[in-house]
């Protein structure tokens, strides 16, 4: 299982910028910390996606890719998440047209 203690240290802390109207906590802090297990369904070293999936669900997620070098298709996987809320998303321009 070394590919998944080198993956789940390369993992770190993956942080989400988005609103989550339940359980929020002051601006900046961390919510909803955990881990989850799951197996490497497709692996693009290249450009640094894996997809994996685990009990709850299938994910997509972005690395450094050397930090994929390793990692193949089959491999069992630990991903430690958490979420910051960064407040509303900026509103986009809008273009009119006269």
């Amino acid at each position: 299982m070394t590919t998944r203690r080198a993956f789940a240290m390369m993992t770190g802390l993956l942080f989400l910028g988005a609103s989550v109207a339940s359980a929020q906590a002051p601006a900046g802090e961390m919510m909803g910390k955990h881990t989850m297990d799951g197996e490497v369904t497709k692996v693009d070293s290249k450009k640094g996606w894996v997809d994996v999936k685990t009990s709850e669900g299938s994910m997509k997620l972005h690395f450094p890719p050397a930090a994929l070098a390793n990692v193949k298709k089959g491999d069992s996987v630990s991903v430690e998440l958490g979420l910051k809320d960064n407040g509303p998303a900026p509103k986009k321009e809008s273009k009119t047209t006269k």
